[in-house]
């Protein structure tokens, strides 16, 4: 079986490509996957990598709207000249801008594997123009009548697709992560009871009520953590001065391959994506199954999919709103509620058995070989 999976991001940074490569490495020696070229992929970083790729692009950022779509229409002829000269069996087409791509190299002679990490159409970009929003609907549509599989990353999502009349019906592959033994250390602090946010620190992500929360607590044994990089850590880092927020304290990010083993440190996870557009409402963050499977009971925002697994395995607090004072009001609630802190996070620990990618990637390989 020869199988060509397609990203147009880079694939050092993103742990679904990841784990789809360690799959796929299970099934065939025949395989690569494609991906982009950019200020990420850092010479450290590929040598961790042990499977077939390819890159397109030079090493360098795109700071403007004519220089992303440049390098785009190159990407897509670059992706369409492989497909013809390698002639796969399968291609996994990771995300709308792909499969478009692949469709347009009109090849005949595979089975298409479509996977939505989000709801293409309603991301942030596409979204503010109404009329390009519901183009990339139609066009999503057709091209999913004549695909082999059709994958998405959450059961909102699934649910979104359903309502919104796709023609195939998409399967929830989930980005559980791959289950290993973690060597947790003992805190530094043991008398410090760690609430830990960690991602890109970005819009609508909830980071500033998160920083501001720490303002409303008195403890002096709670200590709130930001771990990562983005274009709000300036702000944020000066929010914290001006105010003085002392029990906030800013880490740097951490390697994908360390994510889960870094945050069994903490006490408590933090994810407070929010519903402020139909992806952010529908899809769902990687940092979720991270902290379960750091045996982490979770403060979330309300948006479908963390109402969903909350329901399903009861591992954390579901705000009503993401606000300083219902942040801190839960992250107290935790500190100071030990039988309920105990059972969300044995409930966390039994979650990360199921949620697990070592189970997700079985309908992803019956995918490959139906």
């Amino acid at each position: 079986m020869r199988i060509l999976n397609i990203v147009s991001s880079n694939i050092v940074q993103d742990p679904r490509i990841l784990k789809q490569m360690e799959t796929i490495k299970k099934l065939t020696d025949d395989y690569i996957v494609l991906g982009k070229n950019n200020a990420n992929v850092t010479d450290e970083r590929l040598k961790k990598i042990d499977f077939n790729y390819k890159l397109f692009g030079l090493n360098k950022s795109e700071n403007t709207i004519f220089k992303k779509l440049i390098n785009r229409v190159k990407f897509g002829k670059n992706v369409i000249r492989f497909i013809k000269e390698y002639k796969p069996e399968v291609i996994h087409a990771n995300d709308f801008d792909v499969l478009f791509i692949v469709f347009l190299s009109r090849y005949k002679n595979a089975k298409i594997v479509y996977d939505a990490h989000e709801i293409y159409s309603k991301n942030a970009f596409i979204n503010k123009y109404k009329i390009l929003s519901a183009i990339v609907q139609i066009i999503e549509k057709r091209i999913i009548k004549n695909i082999d599989t059709f994958i998405t990353v959450s059961h909102a999502a699934r649910d979104y697709y359903r309502n919104s009349n796709y023609p195939k019906e998409a399967i929830v592959v989930t980005n559980a992560p791959i289950k290993y033994k973690i060597d947790k250390k003992e805190k530094l602090a043991k008398d410090i009871f760690e609430v830990v946010y960690q991602g890109q620190i970005v819009s609508n992500r909830g980071y500033e009520e998160f920083l501001e929360s720490g303002s409303l607590i008195t403890d002096d044994s709670i200590q709130l953590v930001i771990r990562g990089f983005g274009e709000l850590e300036k702000s944020l880092r000066e929010f914290k001065e001006a105010k003085n927020i002392k029990n906030v304290r800013f880490d740097p990010p951490v390697e994908i391959d360390t994510l889960v083993s870094k945050l069994s440190y903490s006490d408590v996870g933090v994810i407070l994506t929010k519903g402020t557009s139909i992806n952010f409402e529908y899809t769902v963050s990687n940092k979720i199954f991270e902290c379960i499977h750091a045996g982490l009971p979770v403060i979330l925002s309300p948006v479908k999919e963390h109402i969903f697994l909350n329901d399903k395995y009861n591992l954390g607090i579901v705000l009503d709103e993401v606000e300083p004072e219902k942040i801190s009001k839960a992250i107290i609630e935790l500190k100071n509620n030990k039988e309920l802190y105990k059972e969300l996070k044995q409930n966390a620990i039994k979650a990360s058995e199921t949620l697990t990618w070592q189970n997700e990637e079985k309908k992803l390989i019956e995918a490959y070989k139906s």
